[in-house]
C-alpha cells in the first residue's frame, strides 16, 4: 500500500512540474546572444501554441525581440513593422497579464517602450503631423488605456484634426482624472515632458474654441508642476 502511495505521489509531483508555464530559458539565451530575429520568429510560436497562447511571457518576450529588431534598421521586409508589431505584442501581453506578475517584473522595458512611442508622439505634434501624433496616442492607449497625458493629448491631436467634437468628449470624460493628479514625483522626465506638451496644448485648443476658461482652470492646476515660461506665456494668454 505505501508502495502506491508513494508512486502516486511521485506521479502527481512530475505532472505538476509539468503543468507549470515554461521558463522560456530558449528565448533567454537568444535575447542574450543579440539574436534577435529567430527570438521574435521562437517567441511568436509560443503565441500560437494551444499551452502557452494565454501566458503573457510569451507575448513580451516577442515585443522585446521586435523592439530590438526595430532599433536596428533592419532592411529585411519581413520586419518593416517591427515597431508597430512589438507594440501589438505587448498591449496583448498588458491583457494577459491578469495578476500584474509581468508588469511588475518588467518594467525597465515596457516603460522603455512606453518613454519611445512618447517620443515619437511628441516629434510628430511638434512637426505638426497630427495624424501621425494621434496615431501614436492610439498606440500608447493600447498599453496604458488610464493614462490622462495621453488622453489629453489625443485630445488635441483630434482637434488638430479637425474632430472637435470627439476631442471635447475625451476632454470631459478625462477631465475628472485629471484634476484627480495631486503629485506627479511618480512620472519620469519623459511623461512630465508628455503631461506638460498635452496641457499646453489643450490649453490653447481651449482656447481656440473659445473656452479659455477652462483651459486656463487646467493651466491653474498644473502651474505648480511647470513653472518654465513657455508653459506661464500659454496660461498667461487665456
Amino acid at each position: 500500500m505505501k508502495k502506491y502511495i508513494l508512486l502516486l505521489i511521485v506521479f502527481l509531483s512530475i505532472t505538476k512540474f509539468y503543468a507549470q508555464p515554461p521558463l522560456y530559458n530558449d528565448l533567454l539565451i537568444l535575447y542574450v546572444d543579440g539574436n534577435y530575429k529567430k527570438l521574435a520568429s521562437k517567441a511568436e510560436k509560443y503565441t500560437l501554441k494551444d499551452d502557452t497562447k494565454n501566458d503573457p511571457y510569451a507575448y513580451l518576450w516577442t515585443s522585446k525581440a521586435l523592439f530590438k529588431i526595430s532599433q536596428m534598421n533592419e532592411t529585411d521586409e519581413m520586419y518593416k513593422n517591427a515597431y508597430k508589431d512589438c507594440i501589438t505584442f505587448m498591449a496583448k501581453c498588458i491583457k494577459k497579464d491578469k495578476t500584474h506578475e509581468v508588469y511588475d517584473k518588467e518594467k525597465d522595458f515596457i516603460f522603455e517602450l512606453k518613454n519611445s512611442i512618447i517620443e515619437n508622439t511628441i516629434n510628430e505634434y511638434v512637426s505638426k503631423n497630427y495624424k501621425k501624433a494621434q496615431d501614436y496616442c492610439k498606440k500608447l492607449l493600447t498599453i496604458f488605456p488610464d493614462d490622462v497625458s495621453t488622453r489629453f493629448m489625443d485630445a488635441a491631436c483630434r482637434f488638430q484634426n479637425k474632430d472637435v467634437p470627439g476631442a471635447n468628449t475625451i476632454w470631459n470624460e478625462n477631465q475628472r482624472a485629471f484634476e484627480l493628479i495631486t503629485n506627479i514625483d511618480n512620472l519620469n522626465d519623459k511623461e512630465k515632458e508628455f503631461l506638460r506638451l498635452a496641457v499646453i496644448e489643450s490649453m490653447k485648443c481651449f482656447k481656440e474654441n473659445k473656452q479659455a476658461e477652462r483651459g486656463k482652470n487646467i493651466g491653474e492646476r498644473a502651474k505648480k508642476w511647470f513653472t518654465d515660461d513657455d508653459f506661464k506665456a500659454v496660461l498667461n494668454s487665456l
